[in-house]
Formats: structure tokens, C-alpha cells, sequence
């Protein structure tokens, strides 16, 4: 006969030894000894580019940038398509694609656009965070242009 225990205690010594572990600083867990999750929260990883940044051109400290999506944009020109501009500038990204309806996504800044097939839609911010940052398609998930703020 198996010993009885109320399904509140049970489930309350489950809750409380994954909140335990859950919030544990240990640095020298090594993922085979972590417990196995039910689902997994996919991570953007920012583009990787050895190409170097081309300054956009910078006039009364505003930048435009134009992408044509399958013509120029950053996976079809091989990660090369990187753009710098300095901290401050007030951004324009104009972004067309003549064979999709688009969703644009900028992320860091946390900006999107969208745009039916053939027509341009525009992200503007002001550059105020320093860094990489990519920006993507979100209906084919591909990097168009990766911006970095000096």
C-alpha cells in the first residue's frame, strides 16, 4: 500500500523546490544537471557582420536610410549592409518591398512598420541608445539592415 499524501502538500513541496531552484545565483550549474523545461523561449540573436559600418549621410542632424527588401538589404547583399550613425541623429529607415506585403521590426528600439507589396513604409526615431541593432522582416524573419549607433 502506497502512504497517502494530501495533493496540496505535494504540489506545495513541487512549487516551492522549483522556486527555490528557479531563483538560484549558482554559476556553476552545468546545463545537464538543469531540469528540463516544457517550453522554450526563442532568443534574437543580433546579426553576425564582420563588414564595417558606412556612415550614413547626416544633414542638420537627421539621416535617411533606404532599403529596397531583395535588392540591397542585408541578407542579400551577403551581411554586409551596415549603417552607422551618431548618437542624437533623428533616423528615417525607408523600406520598400516590391514582392510582399511587409511587417519591419527595429529591434532595441522597439519600432515597427508596416506596408502593403510595392509601397514604402518609414521607421523614424531619434538614435538616443548606443549599439547594434537589427532590423528585421517579421514576415520572413530575415535581417534587412543592421544599424549601429556611435
Amino acid at each position: 500500500m502506497r502512504p497517502y499524501l494530501p495533493r496540496t502538500l505535494v504540489l506545495g513541496i513541487a512549487l516551492g523546490s522549483f522556486a527555490i531552484g528557479g531563483c538560484s545565483s549558482d554559476a556553476t550549474t552545468s546545463p545537464a544537471t538543469s531540469p528540463a523545461t516544457a517550453a522554450s523561449v526563442a532568443v534574437d540573436q543580433p546579426a553576425t557582420t564582420n563588414a564595417p559600418a558606412v556612415p550614413a549621410t547626416v544633414a542638420n542632424g537627421a539621416a535617411t536610410i533606404t532599403v529596397t527588401v531583395g535588392t540591397d538589404d542585408f541578407d542579400t547583399s551577403g551581411g554586409t549592409r551596415v549603417v552607422s550613425v551618431p548618437k542624437g541623429t533623428v533616423v528615417s529607415i525607408a523600406l520598400t518591398d516590391a514582392a510582399a506585403d511587409q511587417e519591419y521590426h527595429l529591434h532595441g528600439y522597439d519600432v515597427e512598420a508596416s506596408a502593403k507589396k510595392g509601397e514604402t513604409a518609414t521607421i523614424s526615431f531619434t538614435a538616443n541608445t548606443t549599439g547594434q541593432f537589427d532590423l528585421e522582416s517579421h514576415s520572413t524573419e530575415g535581417t534587412l539592415l543592421v544599424l549601429v549607433v556611435i
